[in-house]
Parts: C-alpha cells; sequence; structure tokens
C-alpha cells in the first residue's frame, strides 16, 4: 500500500511541473543583488538626511542662543569691566556652550585691543560651540551712553 501511495505522489508532481521552466540560480541571483542595491540606497538616503536634520538642528539652535545672548547683552547697562562686572548670560543649554568675548576700543591706536579699557566702545562677540565646533558667532557693539 504504500508503494502505491509513492507512485501516485510522483505522478501528481510530474503533472504539476511538465511544460513548466522555473527560474536558473542566477537569474535569482541577479535579482537579489538589484534589490540588496535598492535597500543599501534606501538606508545611505536615511542617513544622509538624518546627517542633514541634525547639523540644521545645530545652527538653528546656535543661531537661537546666539542671538538672545547677544539681545541681552545690548539690553544691560554698559560695563566698563565686564571681566569684573560681568554681562548678563542666558541659562546653559545642554550641549553647547556659549562665550562672551569682549575687545575694548583703545582711542589713541583706533584699534580694539582685548586689555581692560574703557574708552566707551567695546566690541562684544558671542560664539556659540557644540563639540567643539563653532555653530554660530554673532558681533555687536556697547557703547557708554
Amino acid at each position: 500500500m504504500k508503494a502505491g501511495m509513492l507512485v501516485a505522489v510522483r505522478r501528481s508532481a510530474r503533472r504539476v511541473h511538465d511544460g513548466q521552466r522555473g527560474q536558473t540560480l542566477a537569474g535569482e541571483l541577479v535579482a537579489l543583488a538589484i534589490l540588496g542595491f535598492a535597500v543599501a540606497i534606501i538606508l545611505g538616503t536615511i542617513t544622509t538626511a538624518t546627517a542633514g536634520v541634525k547639523v540644521k538642528h545645530d545652527r538653528v539652535t546656535g543661531a537661537t542662543a546666539g542671538r538672545s545672548q547677544s539681545e541681552l547683552i545690548v539690553d544691560a547697562s554698559y560695563s566698563p569691566d565686564p571681566t569684573a562686572i560681568p554681562y548678563p548670560s542666558i541659562p546653559p543649554i545642554t550641549g553647547y556652550s556659549v562665550d562672551i568675548g569682549v575687545e575694548y576700543w583703545d582711542a589713541a591706536t583706533e584699534t580694539f585691543i582685548t586689555t581692560v579699557q574703557d574708552d566707551g566702545l567695546q566690541r562684544i562677540t558671542v560664539t556659540v560651540s557644540r563639540d567643539l565646533d563653532v555653530v554660530f558667532e554673532i558681533e555687536s557693539y556697547k557703547v557708554k551712553r
């Protein structure tokens, strides 16, 4: 009985496959290679887009922080010696550093110098960095009135 069932199964399998042609191994491998290439391109595009969004986010955050810091200094009263009485600063932003640089006008040489001197004009530079890379920098002037 078992031998008869085996012959019947073989005959039905032969009937299903007679006249049909299958795919070759080479054709299947080419199709898989094309599919793999397409997936690699899509993943590369997603990675590039993610990196672009991160850079844009850093620039926008840096610009916002830098402008806010600059406006805060402009609105503050003039300090003849910002090393002794510093200008106000914005609250810290996680992952970013905001540095304030002050240069003093020297009327005798008509240039800005880094030594504290009160000739009534200061050049204020606000620099915003992330991971030691400068993201944004803005310069403004403070006048004694």
